[in-house]
């Protein structure tokens, strides 16, 4: 890692008249290291390296001077971040390919949301919403200790409680990268339950839509041919062989860390690109307010540009307002670019936080 840190800093001069990385020289040397990590490292070295969910969760906790909040539903430890008492809750299924547990910067990036919400008067805060949030973050059970739709079957418990709290219309879906995919794989089984033979996930009965949706950088397809793979491949942090490696533990067709076909494929509740218009519609009936977030510079934007106008035109085909199903493309921006920000500890808010949180203070109104 360090040494291709050195190589990306050193050959900057040379690549400025046909630059291809990141907007800017810090975000490409980082974005650099983090690719040759993801490129090399094992699960074992994973596990070893970063602290679990919960207990990272507990470092949060520690950091912001919070009495940790966990509560533990058949098989799944969820987590709160803010009051579990605020008006509308947030569930947040956190990414890492379904293999890595979710990072201190996630949780900062939604402390921090949730603080602003609630309290707009903070330094750094871009507006104000009218009623209080705080977030539930499972830990999910991670692959490849468990394979798909274990995920989905947890995802489902931490909603079906939330649901014995309070009403959908109080209720927020969120998640990133393979996150965001879950909460696609959520609504998919609200849509159409998942038939699994033998695990029993949850049925989702909703009275009424829930509040809304959020997605960012969902990932929609196994598939890494898109040509924004190539195109993007020097300005985002993922890399195709670990995608592969990832997608094929999670569906449980790895070889120890290897994919034993050269093409992971799963199917409309794993793999949301390839469901078709007809599997969404109705799906304005289940949600209030749909966005999916992309970097313009991420390897996955041509999938997710895919999914989002088909997902769109399913959803005004069924009756929903074209303005409550959108995609937001961020120029300059690459995977999760939002929760990145934070990771990089900046102060200020980019644009595309703005946007998003212009997007979550709407909802809460």
């Amino acid at each position: 890692i360090v040494l291709a840190v050195l190589i990306r800093l050193a050959t900057a001069p040379l690549r400025w008249s046909s630059w291809n990385g990141a907007p800017v020289l810090f975000k490409d040397v980082f974005y650099a290291a983090i690719r040759t990590m993801l490129e090399h490292i094992t699960i074992a070295q994973a596990r070893y390296m970063y602290k679990s969910t919960t207990d990272t969760y507990l470092d949060l906790c520690a950091e912001t001077k919070a009495v940790p909040n966990s509560l533990h539903l058949d098989g799944v430890m969820c987590h709160w971040i803010g009051d579990e008492d605020a008006d509308f809750v947030i569930l947040f299924l956190h990414g890492g390919g379904y293999t890595q547990p979710c990072t201190i910067g996630h949780m900062q990036y939604f402390h921090r949301l949730i603080s602003d919400l609630n309290a707009p008067t903070q330094p750094h805060s871009s507006a104000s919403a009218s009623a209080s949030a705080a977030v539930l973050l499972p830990a999910y059970t991670l692959a490849p200790e468990a394979i798909f739709p274990t995920q989905l079957s947890q995802a489902a418990t931490a909603l079906s409680h939330l649901l014995t709290t309070r009403p959908p219309s109080r209720i927020l879906l969120t998640g990133d990268s393979a996150g965001g995919a879950l909460v696609l794989s959520l609504l998919s089984h609200i849509l159409h339950p998942h038939p699994h033979p033998s695990l029993a996930i949850p049925r989702i009965a909703l009275a009424a839509p829930l509040a809304g949706v959020c997605v960012y950088s969902p990932w929609v397809s196994f598939s890494t041919a898109h040509a924004s793979f190539a195109r993007n491949a020097q300005r985002d942090t993922l890399v195709p062989g670990m995608l592969r490696k990832w997608a094929a533990m999670f569906l449980g067709s790895a070889r120890g860390e290897m994919p034993v076909k050269e093409v992971t494929e799963g199917d409309n509740y794993s793999e949301a690109l390839l469901a078709g218009m007809g599997w969404w519609r109705g799906v304005h009936e289940k949600v209030g307010d749909v966005m999916v977030w992309a970097g313009e510079d991420e390897v996955f934007v041509d999938a997710l540009r895919e999914f989002g106008e088909r997902f769109g035109e399913a959803w005004r085909v069924g009756g929903g307002e074209p303005e409550k199903a959108t995609l937001e493309v961020a120029r300059g921006e690459a995977h999760i670019g939002p929760i990145m920000d934070v990771m990089f500890k900046y102060e200020g808010k980019s644009r595309a936080q703005v946007v998003v949180e212009e997007w979550w203070v709407q909802r809460l109104a």
